[in-house]
């Protein structure tokens, strides 16, 4: 404990001023789609184009750009970035777990903290300098921005192959008014394709071309193609990267319907 404290101390001294916050901030799910999911096989510690990191913003009110309802002082940013670095740095919590509740920064929040891959020239060079050095899992415990304070952690470049069965009901995301079914009919039947899918020898391609409402998939063996964290809802994402290479999921619900999610075996 001691010596954490005293690393913790050390990196507190070379606090640097950086700029990302904007640039981190705006990243939406882009459709349907705990701490952190383990890292899965078909994970990297980085790309050719670039690596993959997470924070926590603690905002103040002096930052900028300024954020509604956000009134703790400087100081006070500055102490609650230390102790939420330390409760990570002595196993007391997650960083996901953290960034759900206290990041400040709700765009990345939501994905426990990560903005995805980051490729060389969209950050500012001491972020970017300060997450290229930090080992997969490393963690840089308060780093200044003009919007406060950031928890840095360099995380696995997550991505997979996902495929998909969406069943919807009236009502909901996926239906473009054709679906008659209610919610609870859905559910029931996402159950048993679930149960089908899972059957050692079912063929998936066929259950989605009989049974799933996504039209853009269900005949193309339900793909959704690659994904990376960020590109879709975080309960689809926390159970497709949970998944190994081939695994297939019980039912998963977004605001699209309920799915089946299967993690293609060919490593992206």
């Amino acid at each position: 404990m001691r010596l954490r404290r005293i690393a913790l101390l050390a990196a507190l001294a070379g606090v640097v001023a950086l700029t990302a916050f904007a640039l981190l901030r705006g990243r939406e799910p882009a459709g349907p789609a705990a701490g952190r999911p383990a890292t899965a096989a078909g994970d990297t510690a980085s790309t050719p184009t670039g690596i993959a990191g997470a924070h926590i913003l603690i905002a103040h009110r002096d930052g900028r750009p300024p954020l509604p309802g956000v009134t703790r002082s400087r100081e006070e940013a500055q102490e609650l970035a230390v102790r939420l670095a330390t409760e990570i740095l002595d196993n007391r919590a997650s960083f996901a777990e953290l960034a759900r509740r206290y990041s400040d920064d709700a765009h990345t929040a939501a994905l426990g903290g990560e903005f995805g891959l980051v490729k060389t020239g969209q950050l500012p060079l001491p972020l970017e300098m300060g997450l290229a050095q930090l080992e997969v899992g490393g963690l840089a415990p308060c780093v200044e921005s003009p919007a406060g304070f950031h928890v840095l952690m360099r995380v696995p470049v997550r991505r997979a192959v996902a495929r998909h069965i969406m069943i919807t009901w009236k009502g909901a995301g996926g239906d473009f008014g054709t679906i008659s079914r209610s919610r609870e009919q859905a559910r029931a039947l996402a159950d048993e394709i679930a149960a089908k899918a899972r059957v050692p020898g079912a063929d998936f391609c066929e259950l989605a071309a009989r049974f799933s409402d996504d039209e853009q998939s269900r005949f193309g063996c339900g793909l959704i193609g690659l994904v990376r964290p960020g590109d879709l809802e975080a309960s689809f994402e926390d159970t497709l990267f949970s998944l190994p290479p081939g695994g297939i999921s019980g039912v998963v619900e977004t605001k699209y319907g309920f799915h089946v999610v299967k993690r293609d075996p060919e490593q992206p």
